[in-house]
This record gives C-alpha cells, sequence and structure tokens, in this order.
C-alpha cells in the first residue's frame, strides 16, 4: 500500500512501536510460562497503578478535547472525548470492584469487576471505531455538548445497575481454577476485532491527506488489540498475561492521548504559524499601500512591498495623522472610508486622487476593522490601490456612451475580429443584456438557430469583402425571447483605410412580424391551443383526400371535463385542455392533423389511415389522455370517449363524417366512455330512441310511470337496518323498464331534472311520514339532489317546507350530493350546507372520490357521510389500488368526524375488507336489492336488529 507523504514520519514511529511491542507479544506467548513462574506477587497494587494511570490518560483523552469544545473541531473527536470519559467511569468502577478491595460500593468481586472491564474495552474500541469511521471534517452538532456526556453517563449508570441489579442475566465471565470463561474469551476477541477494525480503516486513511494524527490512532489501535489478546490466555488474576496486558493498554492509551494533545494543541499553534506565515507572504506579494490606523486616522503600522515608491513614503507615516499627510478633500475620504468600516466592518469602493510626481493619481481604498482585545480601541486595515488607469478607461466609456447612448436606433460596436465591443442602452433594453455582458461576444452567439444559413453565409461573405451588408435577422434576447431585427453592418476604417471596427445599426421589426401572424393565428388556430380550427381542417381534408385514399376522422371528446371546470375553476380547465392538447399531438404521426372543434372535443384526422390503423391510433390516444394530471396540488385523471369515421366507407363529405363520428362518440360515452368505436348504420337508430325516450320522459311523471324503490342500508357496528336510499324507476308502457344510467342523463339534458328531483323529493318524504306511522321511526331515507335543486337560491326554505307539509322530522332526511354539484361554487355551497345543517337535515357526499374535491373546503362544509363509489368496491377484494383509496377514503373520514357508506357491494368477501377496514355502513345486492315500500317495510320488520 502507497502511503500518502504526508503520513510518512508519523507511519514509521506508529509501525515501529507497533511492530516493537509485537515482537514482545510473541516472545511472551513462545515463552509458555508454567504457571508458577506466571503469578506477579502482590499484583493488586499493581493493578491498581496501571488501572489509575489508565483512568487518569482516558480522563486527560476527555478532558483536553472537552476543553476545546468552543473551536472548530471535528465532531470526531467530540465522539472520541466522550467515549473515553464512559472508559475512564467504567475502568473507576472496574476497580473498585476487584477482589480484595474496599466495599466501597457493594463487596468485591472477580465477575464484577470483569463486567466492567469488558464494558469499558467495548465503548473504548466502538468509539474509536466510531470517530475513524466518520469522516473528519467540520460539521454541524446535531447533538448538544452536554447531550452527549448526558448519555454517556446514562450509559455508565445503566451498566452499573445491570451488573449490580441484575447480574444473573449476564453470562459468567470467570471460573476460579479454570480461568475465562468462553463468553469472556470471546468478548476479548470481539473487541480486538473492533481494534484492528479501526486500525485497517486507519491505514487506509493514510493514503490520503493528512487531515490529523492517523499514525498515532494507528498505533493506539494496534496496541489495544495486543492488549486484548494478552487477556484472552490468562488463567488467574494475577498472571503475567494480564500484566501485560494492563500495561500495552495503558500504552496505548498514551498514544490515544498523543493524537488527541497533536489534533487540539499542537496542530492550531502549527496552523496559526502557518497562517502568519502566509499572511505574510501574501503582504510581500501585494504591490498597493497597506496601512493600519485607529479610528482618528493616525497611522499605527504601514506596509508596502520592497522597492516600491509606497515603501519609500510610507516609512514616515506612522504616528501621524491623516489630516496632516493627504489634502482635505483626499482626508475626508479616509475618514468616510473608517466611519463606513466602523458600522459595517467593511468599505469598499471609495476613490480619491492625488498629485503624484506632477501628474494626478487615482486610488481606490478597501477598508476593514479590525477588533482588538477587550478594554482596546479597534483598528482598520487599509489597502490603497492605484485605479488611475481605470479610471481613465471609465471617463474615456462614459463619454462615449453618452454620445449614443439617447438614439433610439440600437447601435453595436465590433472589433475587426466580430467580437462586441459596445452596445448603447437601447439595444440593452431590446435584448436585455448590459454592454457589459456582452463584451467580448461575437454577434452569431446572440442570433436564433432559426436564422436560416444562407443568410449567414451571404453576410459574412459580403463582410469579410469589407462591403456593407443589410437584411433580416432573427435574434435571442437574455430571457431566451426570440425578436426580429432589421440590421444594416458596415465596416469602419482609420485614416489607412484599414478595417478597425464594424458598425451595426438595428431596428427591432417584431411587433410588424407579429402582427402579420397574429392576423393569420386568429384566422385559423384555436387561440387557446393553437391547433388548427374547423376552418384551417377543411384545408387539412381537402388535400389528405387528394393524396390519400382512404383517411380516418377520430372525434375525441374529453369525459366529465365539465367536473373540472365545475370543481376546480375555469383556469384549471383551460390548463387541463392545453395539457391535453399536447398530448395528443405527441401521440399522433407527423402527417396526421390535430384540431380543436369547441369546448372539450377534439378531432384528428389520420391520412392514409384504414381500420386497424384508426383502432392502433385512438388506443394510443386514450393511452396518454388516461396519464395522471397535476393541476395546483391535486392530482386528477382524466379519460376520453373516441368516435371513429372512415372516408369514404362511411362518407365522402367532411361535415358527413364529422357527424358520424360524433354519433359513434355519443355511442361509446352511453357505453360507460374511456374506449372507442366505429360508427356504425346502427347507430343512428340508436339517436332515434334517446329523442323518442326524451319525448317520453317529459310524459311520465304525469302518466304515474315513475316510482321510488328503496335499497336497504346496514350499520355494520350494529348489524341494524338503519335507512334505505331512495332510487327512482321509469316503467314505460311502449320503451319498459328503462334505466336509470339511460334516462337520467337524458333528464339532464332536456332540463326535466328539477321538477323530476322536487317529485321524488316529495314521494320519498310521503312514505317516510307512512312509515313513521306504522312505528318505523328509526329510519334515515337517502334522497339524492341533483346539481340543478342544489343551484337553487331558496333550496333550504324549500326543503323545510317540504318537511313541514309532509309532516317529517328532518333528521330523517339525508341529502345525497354529489363532488360536482358541492364543488361548483364552493362557498355559495358551504352556506348552503351551513344552512341545511342547522336547520337538522343531515348531507351526504355521493360517489366520493370520482370527482375532484379539494379537501381544505370539504372539511369546511359540514357533511355527515362520504359514500365510497361502487367503482372503488367492486373488485375491492383483489384490486390493491382499489382497497387503498377504499381504506384512505375511510380514514379521511373518520379524520374529519364523518361516517363512511360503501355501495355496490355484492360479495361476502367486499363485506369482509370494508368492515375490517372500519367502515361505518353498506348497501348493495349482497345484503338487499333495492325494494318496493311495501316490501321494504316487511324486509325491515323481519330483519333482527
Amino acid at each position: 500500500m502507497i502511503l500518502h507523504p504526508a503520513h510518512l514520519a508519523e507511519s514509521r514511529r506508529a509501525f515501529g512501536a507497533t511492530s516493537a511491542l509485537l515482537v514482545i507479544l510473541i516472545v511472551v506467548m513462545t515463552l509458555r510460562l508454567p504457571a508458577a513462574a506466571s503469578d506477579v506477587s502482590h499484583f493488586l497494587p499493581l493493578h491498581m497503578a496501571l488501572e489509575m494511570l489508565s483512568i487518569v490518560v482516558a480522563s486527560l483523552i476527555f478532558g483536553i478535547i472537552w476543553s476545546s469544545r468552543h473551536e472548530t473541531l471535528p465532531a470526531n473527536l467530540l465522539w472520541l472525548a466522550s467515549a473515553f470519559l464512559a472508559v475512564a467511569l467504567l475502568d473507576c468502577l472496574h476497580v473498585l470492584s476487584l477482589d480484595g478491595m474496599p466495599d466501597f460500593i457493594g463487596p468485591g468481586s472477580h465477575a464484577r469487576s470483569t463486567y466492567f472491564w469488558l464494558a469499558a474495552r467495548l465503548v473504548g474500541a466502538l468509539g474509536l471505531l466510531v470517530a475513524v469511521w466518520l469522516p473528519w471534517r467540520i460539521r454541524p452538532i446535531w447533538i448538544p455538548l452536554g447531550g452527549r456526556q448526558l448519555l454517556v453517563l446514562a450509559l455508565v449508570f445503566g451498566v452499573t445497575v445491570l451488573i449490580f441489579r441484575a447480574p444473573a442475566w449476564l453470562p459468567a465471565v470467570y471460573i476460579r481454577g479454570w480461568g475465562l470463561t468462553t463468553f469472556t474469551i470471546g468478548a476479548e476477541y470481539g473487541i480486538l476485532a473492533l481494534n484492528l477494525l479501526a486500525a485497517v480503516r486507519l491505514l487506509w486513511l493514510m493514503r490520503r491527506p493528512r487531515h490529523f494524527n492517523v499514525g498515532a490512532l494507528f498505533a493506539a489501535a494496534c496496541i489495544m488489540a495486543q492488549s486484548e489478546f494478552f487477556l484472552t490466555h490468562y488463567l488467574g488474576t494475577a498472571d503475567v498475561y494480564n500484566l501485560f496486558g494492563h500495561c500495552y493498554k495503558v500504552l496505548a492509551y498514551l498514544y490515544l492521548y498523543r493524537a488527541v494533545f497533536v489534533e487540539t494543541v499542537q496542530r492550531p499553534y502549527a496552523m496559526m504559524d502557518e497562517s502568519r506565515q502566509r499572511l505574510q507572504a501574501t503582504l510581500d506579494a501585494l504591490p498597493d499601500l497597506v496601512v493600519e490606523m485607529n479610528a482618528r486616522g493616525r497611522y499605527l503600522a504601514v506596509h508596502a512591498a520592497a522597492g516600491t515608491e509606497g515603501r519609500r513614503r510610507g516609512a514616515g507615516l506612522p504616528n501621524r495623522l491623516v489630516s496632516d499627510v493627504l489634502p482635505p478633500q483626499a482626508a475626508d475620504t479616509v475618514y468616510a472610508a473608517l466611519e463606513e468600516a466602523g458600522r459595517q466592518g467593511t468599505s469598499h469602493g471609495r476613490v480619491l486622487s492625488l498629485k503624484v510626481g506632477g501628474e494626478t493619481r487615482w486610488f481606490e481604498l478597501s477598508v476593514a476593522r479590525k477588533p482588538a482585545r477587550p478594554g482596546l480601541d479597534d483598528s482598520y486595515v487599509v489597502i490603497s490601490r492605484d485605479v488611475t488607469q481605470r479610471h481613465e478607461t471609465e471617463q474615456m466609456l462614459r463619454k462615449f456612451s453618452l454620445a449614443v447612448a439617447q438614439s433610439p436606433v440600437s447601435i453595436m460596436i465590433l472589433d475587426a475580429a466580430y467580437r462586441i465591443e459596445y452596445v448603447n442602452e437601447s439595444y440593452s433594453r431590446l435584448s436585455g443584456y448590459t454592454n457589459q455582458e456582452l463584451l467580448g461576444r461575437n454577434p452569431a452567439d446572440l442570433w436564433s438557430h432559426r436564422v436560416p444559413a444562407s443568410t449567414v453565409l451571404d453576410m459574412t461573405t459580403q463582410v469579410a469583402r469589407g462591403e456593407p451588408w443589410q437584411g433580416e435577422l432573427i435574434s435571442l434576447g437574455k430571457a431566451g425571447q426570440e425578436f426580429t431585427e432589421s440590421v444594416l453592418v458596415y465596416p469602419v476604417r482609420n485614416a489607412a483605410g484599414d478595417i478597425t471596427n464594424y458598425l451595426s445599426l438595428k431596428e427591432d421589426i417584431t411587433e410588424k412580424q407579429q402582427a402579420a401572424a397574429r392576423i393569420q393565428q386568429l384566422s385559423n388556430y384555436d387561440q387557446l391551443t393553437g391547433l388548427p380550427n374547423r376552418a384551417l381542417l377543411h384545408e387539412h381534408f381537402q388535400y389528405a383526400s387528394r393524396q390519400f385514399h382512404v383517411l380516418a376522422v377520430l372525434w375525441i371528446d374529453l369525459d366529465r371535463f365539465k367536473d373540472v371546470n365545475d370543481t376546480l375553476g375555469h383556469q384549471a380547465g383551460d390548463i387541463l385542455l392545453r395539457e391535453m392538447a399536447h398530448r395528443l399531438r405527441t401521440a399522433l404521426r407527423g402527417q396526421d392533423v390535430l384540431s380543436r372543434l369547441s369546448g372539450d372535443d377534439f378531432l384528428a384526422l389520420l391520412p392514409g389511415a384504414n381500420q386497424q390503423d384508426a383502432a392502433r391510433g385512438a388506443q394510443a390516444l386514450l393511452d396518454v389522455v388516461a396519464r395522471p394530471l397535476q393541476l395546483g396540488d391535486q392530482e386528477i385523471f382524466v379519460t376520453a370517449s373516441i368516435g371513429i369515421a372512415l372516408y369514404p366507407a362511411d362518407a365522402g363529405q367532411l361535415d358527413v363524417l364529422l357527424k358520424h363520428a360524433e354519433t359513434a362518440m355519443y355511442r361509446i360515452k352511453a357505453d360507460g366512455r374511456n374506449g372507442s368505436c366505429f360508427f356504425t348504420p346502427e347507430m343512428q337508430v340508436r339517436t332515434v330512441r334517446l329523442i323518442a325516450l326524451g319525448h317520453a320522459l317529459k310524459q311520465a311523471q304525469q302518466r304515474g310511470e315513475l316510482r321510488l324503490v328503496y335499497q336497504p342500508q346496514l350499520r355494520l357496528s350494529e348489524h341494524r337496518i338503519f335507512g334505505a336510499e331512495a332510487l327512482l324507476r321509469w316503467e314505460s308502457p311502449q320503451w319498459g323498464n328503462v334505466s336509470p344510467a339511460e334516462f337520467i342523463p337524458i333528464a339532464e339534458s332536456t332540463g326535466l331534472i328539477g321538477s323530476i328531483g322536487d317529485w321524488v323529493l316529495r314521494t320519498a318524504l310521503r312514505q317516510i311520514r307512512t312509515w313513521l306511522d306504522r312505528g318505523l321511526t328509526d329510519l334515515v331515507i337517502a334522497v339524492n339532489l341533483s346539481a340543478v335543486q342544489f343551484d337553487q337560491p331558496d333550496l333550504p326554505d324549500r326543503i323545510s317546507r317540504m318537511l313541514d307539509e309532509a309532516g317529517v322530522p328532518p333528521q330523517c332526511l339525508e341529502l345525497e350530493l354529489t363532488e360536482a354539484a358541492a364543488m361548483k361554487t364552493p362557498e355559495t355551497a358551504a352556506q348552503k350546507i351551513q344552512e341545511l345543517h342547522q336547520r337538522g337535515i343531515r348531507l351526504a357526499i355521493d360517489d366520493f372520490g370520482t370527482g375532484y374535491s379539494s379537501l381544505s373546503y370539504l372539511k369546511r362544509f359540514k357533511i355527515h357521510k362520504l359514500k365510497i363509489d361502487q367503482s372503488f368496491v367492486r373488485d375491492i377484494d383483489s384490486d390493491m389500488d382499489d382497497q387503498a383509496i377504499a381504506s384512505a377514503i375511510i380514514q379521511m373520514a373518520r379524520s374529519l368526524s364523518m361516517s363512511t357508506i360503501a355501495e355496490g357491494v355484492e360479495t361476502a368477501e367486499q363485506l369482509a375488507f370494508l368492515k375490517a377496514s372500519g367502515c361505518d355502513d353498506i348497501q348493495g345486492y349482497h345484503f338487499s336489492r333495492p325494494l318496493d315500500p311495501d316490501a321494504f317495510e316487511r324486509f325491515v320488520l323481519g330483519h333482527p336488529s
């Protein structure tokens, strides 16, 4: 192993001492002294002396580090100090517990003293290992200084209590006539291994530059390991192996103390001397005049480089005042710098002028306050730098800048190598760059990559010939913005006709070009997404239909986009539309066209795509739409419904293809959304059915075709029916039993949902009154409230009137509203919910988890219950995501003092999971299907409570 040169001297001493002691160990072990010869007479006093010496050294290790704790010590040393404080205490307890010692803290016992011995050796080995293993650098102390000592005292106290109060818990360590037990020998070897591990680590650190006394620490670790080896072989408490083990331990501690002493005492002094020498060398290298003076301006000391004018003039300055040496104006500048440094600690940039050798020289002052010892006044170090040349250059540049700064035309001056020497304020305002930032740069660095190569070639060729060039360039501002310039470049020649500079005059024509492009953009592109609009789409279709025999038209509609607008606001909706436009565009081929028709409807034109190509393209679009999207602090998931029409199979005109693709899109929405389908003639029949259902629904209420059924709700904790959800059914003489999933959207789109909702509410309240009269007093009936009803400004009063008319207590009614309805206008919703809550009416959030709730608003709403949507319940016994979502809803509701109910529970496995997760209530086919009023009454009366 190659050692770093910084460790060579220390390592030689460490290796020598370690090797010599190792030779002694080998000799002693080889002699195999007989038991009679190995006994050491009067071992107890000798043992005491060695132990006390080791205790003193361990205490010194702690003390020397602790006394320097307020200095910038590495955390390693603080850990080492804490460890050896524990070692000193444990060794002291070891001595006091020896056989033959007075009963200071208890009867002397070889076993007890051995326990303390092993504890001290283990703590010492671990402390050394931690100290050398941690990076050796100054770092913030995450444990207070006193905290380490408290930990040490707690450790020692705990070990002492264990040894004195619970010795039976500890294994035997020594057997008279036999010697050390297997446990003791194993422990000694373990401690030996820790010391050797620390030695290996230190040996490896010797390859690096020196940061601390690695050699002494290496010697200490190796000698402690040899000490432990001796102590694995002694048979009696006073044999020679025990003696050598204690002697080696003392030597190891002395080496450790040597390392700590070097680190905390010798090294700081050496660093101080090195710093002093470095400072002197720095002062000798400075060409500037450096003086030290007090706050009154009296020179205390002067330093200048040998052989300089400052050295000659500075010899007579000490003990003189600035006002006696410098002119009044220059002296005032010095006093002002001293006063500023007295307030702020430093002063920079003040300039004074002096007549030196018949010419005016300019000097810049840098002043720093030098704190004095207590009882003395602070002094100040002043550096005076000759900046005459810089001052003259600045004056020249200032005059030159003033000559062109007010020009409304951007001006740039280049040198003969095309490097920028100057730009005026007009160009700085245009580009965002300051003159200083552009000095020395090539103008080409400021051009956009969109500048045609032909333009660059033409300009460079013409300028190289010494001819003027005029044209347009696209440049980049400092912030990355592009702007277009009309540029004139012509050479500047000296009296000899040589080109010395180039002058570039620039005019910003960006706004003129943008105005023309804006007119084009407004005519043909969507302003939110930048996609082609319907007018430009017709042009793309005409071109594609001429170039390709087939093409596909995909109508893409984002599912539940209205919920995003209602809950998160139109700004979030706009962000979503822009993101979806970007995703859809990236999922299409380069030749495909994506257009935004209106709202959340997009249209993709796929030239040359057959049915299989269109299906693959639609799936790719569905996949990119389904990726999670972060809107503010919420992550949402969006799906899409895609209708596909083919050219020329379905139609030859774009308008007809759009109509067919839209029809197919509505078909996939009716089938559950999040998918795609091709247009078929049968879809026309579906459209006719929806129109007919809309007309029939208008008469259904008057004809008595609507009825309510009630699905029982079970309280899991009591296994009791506590209520039911009122569900609407339509039995049409013409269409039969029409599914709510089919006629509810029709009612919403035709505006019938308001009157139907009121009918449902009144009917449910009359039925509640009937059940109350028949003795069913503990039922709570949940009624779904449509968004139209919830938007009514007098909703609380209307509900109260209906309750009064039916004679139903408000606590018997629970209103269910969707997340979208509640979050459409959160402030108004919170006020209405508060009023309903104050009137005793219970409220629940229906289909929770499918919308876009704001938890900050949710906790403000006076909601009694969250209803877990059946989409999360359907696969809850097997789907880990559904399990996580349902559990999160239950825990969140509980933390907000709300109850939970799961709908759509159809299996025993689903019920078991929900019950185990803490769900309060359930409803679903596993418990009961929806029942008509009479059947529901019989079901409740027949169910054991």
